[in-house]
């Protein structure tokens, strides 16, 4: 599905995942997380070191840095 950030939330985790636009699931097997801050992964294809979604642990806390550090992905 391209053009659309895709949200999915692991309620019973509190984990979050976030598959940015323009990357599809046929894609996945070339990823990379780098760790930017506890509980907060970027995930980045290893070929081109583009940024291609997140995934977030303690979501529910971590939210507030996550308006702070990308607002144009979470609000």
């Amino acid at each position: 599905m391209k053009g659309t950030t895709i949200y999915r939330y692991d309620t019973d985790h509190d984990v979050m995942y976030v598959r940015l636009e323009n990357y599809t699931s046929a894609e996945s097997g070339h990823y990379v997380d780098d760790e930017i801050s506890p509980d907060i992964n970027e995930v980045r294809d290893v070929r081109n070191e583009d940024l291609v979604g997140f995934v977030i642990l303690d979501y529910r806390r971590n939210k507030p840095e996550l308006v702070k550090r990308y607002p144009e992905y979470f609000f």
